[in-house]
């Protein structure tokens, strides 16, 4: 993690060159931003770098306080956070957000299973994606300020039993973190789904609660989870894990437009960058592990194939019962089949 945060310094101390610090004094208005994640995480650093461009550009405007790890609320009570005014940003994943949102879960679908980063991200950050974003500010009463944020591959883990195929999955207790979408693809494997906030998972794997978690391997470092019990890793790249930075509606309607602008463009001005340290430090994490005596086994591709073909045929059924918009479906389909996608 120790390169993971020179990276951030280096990159910030680029971006923030580009502009010089306002020096008129200003009164302030609270920004805060809740995270459920530790400050070690990718998520945090890079919320710290936004916040550090953010005040580049607008000085004092602006007392912007991240609260990491669940201090403020969880992940999945951020969206009624913000509709109570309880606080102003939040950045949750979208796996948190298809009960209020059902069409954040489309990543988590079966034809986005073992998708490579560069696809998603095409995808995502295009039609399919903003056509999402428009009906998340509806429906939420929010604003998306940009691009989503990586947090990477999920991919299955277990404290005794050896993960070395898919058939290992069978009767196994699996940890998941949300969405309807993550516990149909547990059950079509074999294993059985069962909910855990992230806080609550250290404690829940010491004690036996579960065998098994699906997590990233960054996020397994950031929380230590070897000491926890966890030696196994079975990589198959469910889905890409993004965070989606929304900000509570009553607080943006009340700032100046150059206020407005400079939240927008601070965002911008960081994600290309935090999309490369979340990379980086997803390999980063591999190798921690394995130094942890953490046994890992990749999925063949062919293997990936076969496992997104079989659980192509619960989509359907899961569009309908979460209540997906047939069009975006229809379309992250299209563009995933042109981009060789294999089905």
């Amino acid at each position: 993690m120790k390169r993971v945060r020179t990276a951030v310094a280096l990159g910030l101390a680029g971006l923030i060159a580009l502009w010089l610090p306002h020096g008129a004094a200003f009164a302030q208005t609270k920004m805060r931003i809740s995270l459920d994640t530790n400050a070690s995480h990718v998520r945090n650093i890079s919320t710290e770098a936004f916040a550090a461009v953010l005040k580049q550009r607008i000085g004092d405007k602006l007392a912007v306080e991240i609260y990491p790890s669940a201090q403020l609320f969880r992940d999945r009570d951020i969206p009624k956070a913000l509709r109570q005014d309880a606080v102003e940003m939040g950045i949750p994943g979208t796996w948190q957000l298809d009960g209020v949102a059902p069409n954040t879960a489309i990543q988590t679908l079966p034809m986005f299973y073992g998708v490579d980063e560069a696809t998603v991200h095409k995808i995502m950050d295009g039609k399919v994606g903003q056509f999402i974003n428009k009906r998340m500010e509806e429906r939420l009463k929010v604003k998306i300020l940009g691009k989503w944020m990586d947090l990477g591959f999920q991919h299955f883990y277990s404290v005794s039993k050896p993960i070395r195929t898919y058939s290992d999955l069978k009767g196994m207790k699996i940890r998941f973190p949300g969405g309807s979408a993550n516990a149909a693809r547990i059950k079509a494997l074999g294993g059985a789904p069962t909910l855990i906030p992230w806080p609550d998972l250290p404690l829940a794997l010491s004690q036996g609660v579960v065998e098994g978690v699906t997590t990233t391997h960054q996020s397994a470092v950031t929380a230590k989870l070897w000491d926890s019990g966890l030696k196994n890793s079975f990589e198959d790249f469910q889905y890409f894990g993004q965070y989606v930075p929304m900000v509570n509606l009553d607080f943006w309607n009340k700032q100046p437009k150059n206020v407005q602008d400079a939240l927008v463009a601070s965002w911008n001005a960081i994600i290309v960058h935090e999309r490369q340290i979340a990379h980086d430090a997803q390999i980063e994490a591999r190798d921690t592990l394995m130094k942890h005596s953490m046994k890992i086994v990749t999925a063949s591709p062919a293997d990936i194939v076969a496992t997104r073909k079989h659980l192509m045929t619960t989509q359907a059924g899961l569009v309908k019962e979460m209540k997906i918009d047939a069009d975006a479906v229809d379309l992250a389909l299209k563009e995933l089949k042109a981009a060789g996608v294999k089905f």
